[in-house]
């Protein structure tokens, strides 16, 4: 079934709930959008997240705090921004002339302008405490923090480049007429420039088996430049944008469901379906793997390692020599000691007065 039947649209703006990690996995409490939205138009209905379009107002401010994309609006797409970024003339990034809410943008996209060209990025940050989108506060912050971690990634890998910030405050209009003039401004562009084709986020979620969010791959594509130059490409600390995995042999039984359920493909089986290989790349931190193991086989831990980031290298975390259960004789994942699987092993010991025949009792 196309992703079409699952999309909600509220005008420019609209919400794939088919690529919602909340909605994709019963488990996942992921409720950024939710704390973020300045005028609560996304809700949580039978625990699926759901836009209430009436209440949207397109600000566009919860498309970056998204992890998988799921929100997009035709105005303005930050990954094909973030691409075009070096060669555009304004380099300044401001709500009032050149982007939406910069909540569009996440830290990855910040990243790929910054590690892409000499230009420095300059976050227009003079108007954002009293725009009617910040009623809360929360909207700032969300920025803020967004900037904070891009730059202390950059710090972190040792590259000397930095997102700035314009603090001046100006004299402002009122709150909601600053915020009516944006709105006017992103369906301005809309009409004079009418897309003929599908945005470069668009295009890549309809590729078939993308599972990958964009700016993800983006950001990755970017670090190829730099990481030839690093003195330091392993890192034994632990980073906000990407995650490592372990998986404890004595645990792990196999099952399957850590790479059935994994949303990127960050968990994937061996070719011989005996083992399970783990790419740092693709792993979004979003948690479904060590909630659904229900042995807690899988846990984080901390380093990660820019080369097989960048070049979307693998790494085998288990494998497993598949042997014939004396009892039930199916094959399962041996560990040593005698040939039974864990399943006949416990109905032995919970039920064995059941085999105890009555000469011997």
């Amino acid at each position: 079934m196309g992703n079409h039947n699952f999309i909600q649209k509220n005008n420019l703006f609209s919400f794939t709930a088919t690529r919602c990690l909340r909605n994709e996995y019963f488990h996942n409490d992921c409720h950024i959008c939710i704390d973020l939205c300045p005028k609560e138009a996304i809700h949580l209905v039978r625990n699926k997240l759901t836009l209430f379009e009436n209440e949207c107002i397109e600000c566009a401010g919860c498309i970056g705090s998204c992890p998988t994309e799921a929100f997009e609006i035709e105005s303005f797409d930050p990954n094909e921004f973030s691409v075009s970024f070096q060669s555009q003339t304004n380099t300044q990034l401001s709500c009032k002339s050149t982007t939406p809410c910069l909540g569009v943008f996440d830290t990855e996209h910040l990243l790929t302008m910054t590690l892409r060209g000499e230009l420095a990025v300059v976050c227009d940050m003079s108007h954002c405490s009293t725009c009617a989108l910040n009623e809360h506060g929360k909207m700032e912050v969300a920025i803020r923090a967004t900037i904070d971690q891009a730059n202390d990634f950059l710090v972190q890998i040792a590259v000397d480049k930095k997102i700035n910030t314009l603090e001046v405050h100006e004299e402002q209009e009122p709150r909601r007429a600053l915020f009516r003039k944006g709105l006017e401004k992103a369906k301005e562009v809309v009409a004079d420039t009418p897309r003929v084709q599908k945005s470069m986020t668009a295009s890549h979620h309809a590729l078939p088996n993308m599972t990958m969010p964009l700016k993800k791959v983006l950001l990755k594509n970017s670090l190829k430049d730099v990481v030839t130059a690093m003195e330091v490409t392993d890192f034994a600390e632990s980073s906000p944008l990407f995650f490592n995995k372990q998986i404890a042999f004595d645990l792990c039984t196999n099952c399957g469901d850590c790479t059935q359920f994994c949303p990127t493909d960050a968990l994937f089986p061996t070719s011989d379906k005996q083992g399970i290989y783990f790419a740092q790349g693709k792993c979004i931190g979003c948690g479904i793997c060590e909630d659904i193991c229900k042995p807690n086989a899988i846990t984080a831990k901390a380093g990660f390692d820019m080369i097989s980031i960048a070049y979307e290298r693998s790494e085998q975390l288990v494998h497993y020599e598949m042997v014939m259960c004396n009892e039930c004789r199916c094959p399962f994942p041996y560990k040593g000691g005698d040939p039974i699987c864990d399943r006949c092993s416990g109905y032995k010991k919970e039920f064995s007065n059941m085999f105890t025949m009555a000469k011997d009792m």
